[in-house]
């Protein structure tokens, strides 16, 4: 029990639940979009290359992380590491700005499950994945507000399940594709392609992986947290790719599939059939349950730290029976619920990529940057983890994430050749919206927490007559 006589959050995860929270935050159906993107920038079938260098930039991504964790073992460290390395309402501003990478994922999966429930289901009736995407998003609420060990175990059995049914279904397809490929190394630096792009997006596929370290006071010890995103990396590297790889393999042109939001439908259908459509169906509503699941799981932990801290109203905090901060968990899924109709209405998903790709790519750059300052800052400070070769890997993380952020936020999906200012218009929107709050509404709340916690002054004994 917590100093306020309420319950606290309990430690009862472990590696394979660490693990499940990080790749299934990551492993989202947008993913199956996010291949279609990255192979458009490469020739043939040389995609899981340009996928293989993101994945090998997300472990230098990983390692800052997990240098950072080990400092800052909290729901909050995110915020914590953050704020001392830099200007404290610049890092809130950076914070708030970069949660909404989760809202951004949900939403764009929601819409994605949508059309796939439309194109299987109800084809001429698409009105009706609504309710769909309304009951995925209730039962991942619900089985939230149960309890970690139970949004827990059910992230473990959909992440787990849905990468498996995307792999076995991509290697058989590529087992009757008779394993012939084109172009598979040539294929990045041949005519027409733009290999860094590419990266970039690849950058993409394993975005949001880095947020289970806010369930660092919920794992059995706080070693899972980086092993857990350790082991993340290598399942979202084999599902991401062996896909894509199928993908290209029945799907020679598949720039054409840049405006199809099911193009993993369409593959195993092409390569199985109908047990193929079935299956990856399947797939893509489990991929839609974790991400719902891990994004709740992980953000509603976040929230409820910076409501702890003063940062945000002070009833974010609360926490239900099961020890679950029950009011954030409420708002992430009445938010989700809304962001995801205004896409599924407006259809504006692909955009999402790019500035995912941006903020995820910006804050790989902040936590270089954070473990620099606070290796200075925090030099004789206990850490059970630091990032090899001294200053060289955070240094060259702090460059590579931060010049691939600039790329993505000028660089438009819908045109692989054209620019576009779309994705910095919209990150610089979030900006401004979190920079606001933080100058405004931030400081009347931390007065508020401060009020509340002075001591009161005992009042002095009448003076006797």
């Amino acid at each position: 029990m917590s100093g306020a006589g309420l319950p606290a959050l309990r430690r009862s995860l472990g590696l394979r639940s660490t693990t499940a929270v990080s790749a299934g935050l990551a492993f989202a159906a947008i993913d199956y979009l996010g291949g279609v993107t990255v192979a458009i920038f490469v020739a043939g079938d040389a995609a899981w290359l340009a996928i293989l260098a993101a994945g090998i930039l997300c472990l230098l991504a990983a390692l800052a992380f997990s240098e950072l964790n080990s400092l800052y073992p909290t729901a909050a460290a995110i915020r914590l590491y953050m704020r001392n390395s830099m200007d404290d309402r610049v890092a809130l501003t950076i914070t708030f700005t970069y949660m909404t990478t989760i809202i951004l994922i949900i939403a764009a999966d929601a819409f994605i499950v949508g059309r796939a429930v439309q194109y299987v289901l109800f084809p001429d009736q698409d009105f009706l994945s609504l309710p769909i995407i309304a009951a995925l998003i209730g039962l991942a609420v619900f089985s939230n507000l149960q309890g970690v060990r139970m949004a827990g175990n059910l992230q473990e059995i959909v992440t787990y399940s849905a990468l498996a049914i995307t792999v076995v279904v991509s290697v058989v397809a590529l087992a009757l594709h008779g394993f012939r490929f084109d172009n598979p190394i040539t294929g990045v630096f041949g005519a027409g392609t733009n290999p860094v792009l590419a990266v970039v997006y690849g950058i993409f596929l394993f975005s949001a992986f880095e947020w289970v370290t806010t369930t660092a006071e919920e794992a059995r010890k706080p070693s899972l947290v980086p092993k857990g995103m350790l082991v993340a990396l290598v399942l979202l590297y084999i599902g991401t790719a062996a896909f894509t790889m199928a993908l290209t393999a029945y799907f020679p042109d598949h720039a054409a599939l840049r405006t199809v939001p099911y193009p993993q439908l369409l593959m195993a259908q092409r390569a199985l059939g109908v047990g193929g459509l079935v299956a990856m169906f399947v797939a893509t509503g489990l991929t839609a349950m974790n991400t719902f699941n891990g994004g709740f799981l992980t953000a509603s932990r976040f929230i409820y730290a910076a409501s702890r801290e003063g940062n945000l109203p002070r009833s974010l905090s609360r926490l239900n029976v099961n020890a679950v901060p029950w009011v954030p968990v409420l708002a992430l899924g009445i938010i989700s619920l809304v962001v995801a109709t205004l896409v599924y209405v407006t259809g504006a998903w692909l955009i999402l990529v790019s500035v995912g790709a941006a903020l995820e790519a910006m804050i790989y750059a902040v936590a270089a940057y954070c473990v620099i300052v606070l290796r200075r800052r925090r030099r004789d400070a206990a850490r059970e983890f630091r990032m090899p070769f001294g200053y060289v890997t955070p240094v060259a993380a702090l460059i590579v994430f931060g010049g691939l952020a600039l790329v993505a936020a000028f660089a438009d999906p819908n045109n692989p050749s054209g620019f576009s200012l779309v994705p910095a218009a919209i990150l610089a929107g979030m900006g401004i919206v979190s920079a606001v709050y933080v100058i405004v509404v931030t400081p009347r709340l931390r007065q508020r927490v401060a009020a509340t916690a002075a001591p009161r002054r005992p009042r002095r004994p009448p003076r006797s007559q």
